[in-house]
């Protein structure tokens, strides 16, 4: 006898929600790495040269913006040079601070900090718009 084909039951329709944590994680990725290749914050790259107030960190010249990326130089030194420099010089924070984010991503789902999350999203009715993961 033939196998009998169920009818599949249509699911609800759900929009998703803005996902937290990914983005959380992704800005912390890029903040290390920039620190890592440009010697500079996430912010003060993208603005640097462009907005007062994000200027280089610190003065260094070590320091690039995308200004300086865009135009190649910093200073007198072409911009991959300083950018050799930089990775060379920062490998044991660059790469400490890559452990420690996904370290940090793992400690966040088993101390259950994505569930408080969702339950106080749930409590103020913002569940469908934001959630954790």
């Amino acid at each position: 006898m033939a196998k009998r084909r169920s009818k599949s039951k249509s699911r609800p329709k759900y929009k998703g929600a803005f996902k937290l944590m990914p983005i959380v994680f992704s800005l912390a990725t890029l903040n290390i790495m920039s620190r890592w290749a440009f010697n500079n914050s996430l912010p003060g790259f993208l603005l640097g040269g462009y907005t007062t107030g994000y200027s280089a960190s610190g003065g260094s010249t070590a320091s690039i913006t995308l200004k300086e990326t865009l135009a190649g130089l910093t200073g007198t030194t072409p911009v991959s040079e300083q950018i050799g420099k930089n990775l060379k010089t920062g490998v044991l924070m660059g790469v400490g601070g890559l452990i420690a984010v996904k370290v940090a991503q793992k400690l966040v789902v088993s101390l259950g900090v994505n569930r408080s999350i969702n339950k106080l999203t749930d409590a103020t009715g913002l569940s469908s718009t934001v959630r954790a993961n």
